[in-house]
């Protein structure tokens, strides 16, 4: 049986449906079973009157043309059909894709680092493209076979019962051998779909690492890496064909088998063998009919069949993305926010914050920390503690279990997104750079910045020299990975993204991480020689022990909670 997160997965994919299109379908297919029997109503009189009335072309009357306008209506219908379905799957995923975007964003940082950019970057791509398969390739069969299915068995039983029972005798056994291989087939594409995810983004993060792979030469062990994650996902592809090919191998074998049987029951029926119920009243007319809606009864359950592989894909992918399009946002938006008062450094209140973490339970327990205008502290602990989980609570990224955050004395869940961004400057652990000039890369935190705005905090950011030593200035192109920079300029040129728009609350999560000594102390020197008069108010977390100095306070995360303050 489907498990509930099948069920919800599937639920999750009708929601995501235009509305009215399974009508549409609906009326198509039925507009085509009656083509189907229609057809094979006129075809059968034809041959009747010819073979055994001795008519002619002029006295089939009207029966030739009717039947030329039923092969021409037909692939007409599916023509409509199909394309009806590819346009609403491509509906679906221009809407789905931007959807899914947004929901990455309002989920913060945090959401990036759990998952991974690259897998992330992979559902968007990848798994979205999946969802195509449900609604152009099998939506539209399901249908058709719900539809169809029963109109040509009503047909058949109509002229002949004992032939219908055959069919219908033979119909639940298709679709129960089919979802028995099926559930298995799912099962495989949803170990598959994950393994595209892992091997999507451990490429990507080789990719951007590749400078660093190159020069610790360790390029011979992620290329074998890269071959076992390779090897994993082609078995994994192999396993859900081989359950696809099952399945169809099933399919065809029940109907051949039910079609062979009323071909023997129409045959002895009309020798005069079978006498047994309406055989003894069986005509060629009849006879003939019966036996062309037999393959069109299976047709429906045997495309359906071929598109089951396409459906265990899609509810695969189905499943990441309905986590990921039900992920909360790390804050939700105040139904009345307060703008806070500008200034040039701010207060910081925490009291008695509470955060669980899903697998790692209690990461802060009733920590309090208050900060005044323009000073500087310094949080430490061993790694995994929950420094940055506190920076991250601070900066919006996250909502805490329990507790409050005050920025001057304002609620931070009271603040909006929007205001929230000029409130609290950023410089996080990780890169932070992208393919692009230098002006672009500092003008992210502030866009309209002008480009003497720029200059100042490269310049308050110790990179003036550097600057003026570039052969293309603020328009000197540069790389994700950091290519043409030292490690202190690179985080140096994030540090002056960070002051580009005067913030009230500087947050630095291990500002000088990877650095040498002399480096740091260049780092630490540039934080120094920041006002405390201008701002900002800094909170930062950093293992390096030349940031004692730095600091105006220093408290250490134990066990959840703060132990301090040493000045």
């Amino acid at each position: 049986m489907p498990s509930p997160d099948q069920n919800a997965s599937a639920r999750w994919l009708h929601d995501k449906e235009p509305g009215g299109l399974r009508l549409f379908l609906g009326l198509l297919a039925l507009l085509q079973a009656l083509l189907i029997v229609s057809q094979a109503w006129l075809l059968a009189g034809i041959v009747d009157s010819v073979l055994l009335g001795g008519a002619t072309l002029s006295g089939l009357g009207s029966l030739p043309v009717l039947l030329l306008l039923v092969f021409l209506a037909r692939p007409v219908t599916d023509c409509v059909s199909s394309g009806l379905a590819i346009d609403a799957a491509a509906r679906i995923g221009r809407r789905l894709r931007p959807e899914l975007f947004a929901r990455i964003a309002a989920a913060g940082p945090a959401l990036a680092d759990r998952r991974g950019a690259g897998a992330l970057a992979i559902t968007l791509i990848e798994q979205v493209d999946s969802l195509e398969r449900w609604y152009a390739g099998f939506l539209p069969r399901r249908v058709a076979a719900a539809v169809g299915v029963p109109v040509v068995a009503a047909a058949v039983l109509w002229q002949d019962w004992l032939a219908g029972l055959f069919l219908l005798l033979a119909a639940p056994l298709i679709p129960l051998f089919m979802m028995l291989v099926g559930w298995g087939a799912e099962r495989a594409s949803h170990e598959q779909q994950h393994s595209l995810v892992r091997l999507g983004g451990a490429f990507q993060d080789r990719l951007r690492g590749l400078d660093t792979i190159r020069r610790f030469g360790s390029e011979d062990q992620e290329l074998a890496r890269m071959s076992g994650m390779i090897e994993s996902f082609r078995q994994r592809t192999l396993s859900v064909l081989r359950m696809a090919f099952l399945s169809t191998a099933v399919l065809e074998f029940f109907s051949a088998a039910a079609i062979a049987a009323v071909a023997i029951y129409v045959g002895l029926g009309l020798l005069g063998y079978i006498g047994f119920g309406p055989a003894g009243q069986l005509t060629l007319h009849t006879g003939l009919f019966v036996l062309l809606l037999a393959p069109e009864f299976f047709l429906p359950l045997r495309q359906l069949s071929q598109a089951w592989h396409d459906r265990a894909e899609s509810m695969a992918a189905a499943a990441d993305l309905r986590v990921l399009d039900q992920t909360p946002a790390a804050r939700p938006e105040p139904e009345r926010p307060i703008r806070p008062p500008s200034a040039q450094a701010c207060r910081l209140d925490i009291t008695d914050l509470v955060f669980h973490h899903a697998g790692r339970g209690r990461i802060l327990d009733r920590l309090s920390l208050h900060v005044a205008p323009g000073e500087r502290v310094l949080v430490r602990g061993v790694s995994g503690c929950g420094k940055s989980t506190l920076l991250d609570l601070i900066a919006g990224f996250m909502r805490p279990t329990e507790g409050h955050i005050r920025i001057d004395k304002l609620d931070l869940d009271r603040i909006a997104a929007r205001d929230l961004v000029a409130l609290r400057g950023w410089m996080g652990q990780q890169g932070g750079l992208f393919d692009g000039s230098l002006l672009d890369n500092v003008r992210l935190s502030h866009p309209d910045a002008e480009p003497d705005a720029v200059l100042a905090a490269l310049a308050a950011a110790g990179l003036a020299a550097t600057v003026r030593r570039m052969p293309g200035g603020l328009m000197t192109p540069l790389r994700a990975s950091g290519e043409g920079l030292s490690g202190g300029e690179a985080r140096r040129v994030l540090l002056a993204r960070a002051l580009l728009r005067p913030r009230p609350l500087l947050l630095l999560d291990e500002p000088t991480a990877s650095l040498d000594a002399a480096t740091s102390a260049e780092l630490w020197q540039t934080l120094s020689s920041l006002s405390r008069q201008a701002g900002p108010t800094i909170v930062c977390a950093s293992h390096d022990p030349q940031a004692d100095d730095w600091a105006d306070t220093v408290y250490t995360l134990v066990d959840g909670r703060l132990r301090g303050p040493t000045p």
